[in-house]
């Protein structure tokens, strides 16, 4: 920072260390306990070989994390107190000495107060690899990695809490308005993006909010310092903002009325900006409340009237320091103005965000699911998810183009599977275009998707199965479904390969209604790998190769849940709600239905077994199947085409 050079002012300083020192000497202390003791501590009782540090941040991470993001703020309170305090600001002014000289003491000594302990607890802990065996705990490269981390990291936390104590006249609010700027840049985004969503049809609110936030927070940067690098290009940036933020606070300080102590802010531009952006964010964050309790538009648009009432209301509180605020109509009534022309400027989609369907050309692979990938991708795989046939390309575009000419009708509940389509595009330049849509007209589009989805490369992405090699299977263990113990473990050679022969055979033949919809779950399949790992199956009705394997091979019965493990079953419609009732409750319901349908008949429970969903879904049948020789029962459905033909007959 470009500071002149300024006179050393010895009773200045004095000054300064008597008032503040001890914020200095608190914070060694803190470190202290969070790194040398608990390395002692460890090698005192010769854990050290057990211990596996990443660098200096995994000793008491939140120890230091509290320092990190405490200390700092503590620092610019206690220096600059003298701003909201009239008797201090008298004395500190009246000194023979300019402003510039007066913020560079301050900065300097609180820097001091940052950098001194961090630099003693780095040269404890250069005294400690020196002397003792620590190389399996930390480096020296991990010790001046801590050291400029940490620095760093503090210093952008103590420019912005320096910043915010220039423009405030109450060292409370400094403190509190400090940790809001901080989070603010994050917190205003996922507010946005979880917002923007209601006006912007297709909006992938989910992907972006995926990104790495924590880079645009540094308390929230703070939390993963063991994964920073001293010379990454969010350090450098920190720095810069560090540098910019403290000469910013010079030219504040210069031009602030010293008269202005004990207010909320010292400059009238600062009220308008902490008001309307206090009435945003309440408006943002009331209408996310509801659209996550309620899911429905109408109480959407009362949250927003709610939330930006409560927020103007409060900017005023703050302002004015009393509870007995008088409500500006006018002004609340501009800013919704503003903000309903923001809404329909949006909606219009003058950057044709919702219309946008990239060239064929410029796409190099495509993801396409009834699920969002953000949180489900296996890291292992990387883009193994995205298609990249040409087929597949064209046909997710025609879908993408069709969703736009008729699926504007955009649901605002919560994301069901059901009604779902997730695009991520990845586009020759490396750049990504995602889009989000919950249709209503949903089986319109069936034809189109069954296309996509039952491609041969569309099962090799999301069957794990189809691309393991025979020979890296070390076991295959099968669970039958229901309350019994009843498994199957197979390790022979030849009848892996069999096995696996015929469960590929059934996951390459699968149509669309069978990937999305499950019947006739018999049991579970874990197939071992040589590596460890495990890959997680359902075998139901719709799996036939597999079956007739197990049947031909003597084990289905052992395996699988059959018709000789029921004694009974009592079907009802479905006049109740499943989701919001336990299974218990579910029997007693069953039973007391004056029309009731049991099936005792060997084949017909073979059927309905065979026709049943685990998965309560919107059943139109509700099922209790009665377990032999135990009081176990358990609850399935029947919905669609898969309700056997004998229930139908009963109940019509």
């Amino acid at each position: 920072m470009p500071f002149k050079i300024v006179s050393f002012n010895k009773e200045l300083v004095f000054y300064i260390f008597r008032s503040t020192g001890w914020i200095g000497f608190l914070y060694f202390i803190g470190l202290i306990f969070a790194l040398p003791l608990e390395i002692l501590t460890i090698i005192l009782n010769n854990n050290n070989e057990y211990m596996n540090f990443v660098n200096l941040f995994s000793s008491q991470g939140m120890i230091q994390f509290v320092l990190v993001i405490s200390i700092p703020v503590l620092l610019a309170i206690f220096l600059f107190r003298f701003l909201q305090v009239k008797q201090a600001s008298d004395f500190i002014h009246s000194l023979p000495i300019t402003r510039r000289s007066i913020y560079v003491h301050m900065i300097g000594m609180g820097i001091s107060f940052i950098i001194v302990p961090i630099l003693l607890t780095g040269l404890i802990l250069y005294l400690f690899h020196s002397a003792l065996d620590v190389e399996k705990l930390y480096s020296l490269t991990d010790i001046w990695s801590w050291v400029g981390i940490t620095f760093v990291m503090e210093t952008v936390i103590f420019s912005v809490a320096v910043l915010i104590g220039m423009v405030t006249g109450l060292s409370a609010l400094q403190g509190l308005l400090t940790y809001i700027t901080l989070g603010l840049p994050a917190g205003l985004f996922i507010l946005l993006a979880a917002n923007v969503k209601f006006l912007m049809v297709g909006f992938f609110a989910e992907y972006y909010l995926s990104a790495n936030m924590n880079s645009m927070s540094p308390i929230l940067a703070a939390t993963e310092m063991e994964k920073m690098n001293v010379f990454s290009f969010q350090l450098l940036i920190y720095a810069l903002v560090s540098c910019l933020f403290l000469w910013l606070s010079l030219v504040l300080y210069k031009r602030r009325k010293l008269e202005h102590v004990s207010q909320a802010f010292v400059f009238p531009l600062i009220k308008p900006v902490f008001k309307y952006g206090l009435t945003i964010s309440m408006m943002l964050f009331s209408g996310f409340y509801f659209s996550q309790t309620t899911g429905k538009i109408e109480w959407v648009v009362f949250g927003y009237v709610i939330g930006s009432i409560i927020g103007y209301y409060l900017g005023d509180l703050v302002l004015q320091k009393t509870w007995r605020v008088r409500f500006s109509f006018k002004g609340y009534i501009t800013f919704m103005v503003s903000v309903i022309a923001f809404s329909i400027l949006l909606k219009l989609d003058p950057l044709s965000y919702e219309s946008k369907v990239p060239d064929k050309k410029m796409i190099n692979q495509i993801y396409i699911g009834n699920h969002s990938p953000i949180y489900y991708e296996d890291e292992d795989s990387g883009s193994s998810i995205y298609l990249k046939e040409k087929e597949n390309i064209s046909a997710v575009r025609l879908l993408h183009q069709q969703i736009l000419e008729k699926g504007k009708m955009e649901s605002v509940a919560d994301p069901n599977p059901e009604n779902s389509v997730f695009l991520i595009y990845e586009l020759e330049n490396g750049r990504h275009l995602a889009r989000e849509y919950h249709l209503q007209n949903y089986e319109s589009y069936m034809p189109l998707l069954a296309k996509i989805y039952e491609s041969s490369e569309y099962k090799q992405t999301v069957n794990e199965l189809l691309h393991v090699p025979v020979e890296e299977v070390s076991k295959m263990k099968i669970n039958a479904t229901g309350e019994m113990d009843k498994s199957v473990i197979i390790t022979d050679k030849q009848q892996l390969a069999e096995a696996v022969q015929a469960l590929s055979e059934d996951l390459n033949n699968q149509t669309l209604a069978q990937m999305t919809k499950t019947w006739g779950e018999y049991a579970y399949i874990e197939v071992l790998l040589e590596n460890n790992k495990t890959i997680y199956m359902n075998w139901n009705s719709s799996y036939p190769a597999f079956t007739n394997w197990m049947e031909q091979t003597g084990q289905a019965e052992e395996a699988r849940l059959t018709a000789n493990d029921i004694s009974h079953i009592l079907v009802t419609k479905t006049d109740f709600n499943l989701y919001s009732t336990s299974e218990e409750e579910i029997e007693q319901i069953v039973e007391k239905q004056s029309i009731l349908l049991k099936i005792d008949q060997p084949d017909e429970i073979e059927m309905a077994i065979e026709n049943s969903q685990l998965d309560y879904g919107e059943g139109k049948y509700t099922a209790v199947f009665y377990y032999k020789g135990s009081r176990d029962f358990e609850i399935r459905t029947f919905s669609g085409d898969h309700v056997p033909d004998f229930i139908l007959n009963h109940f019509e």
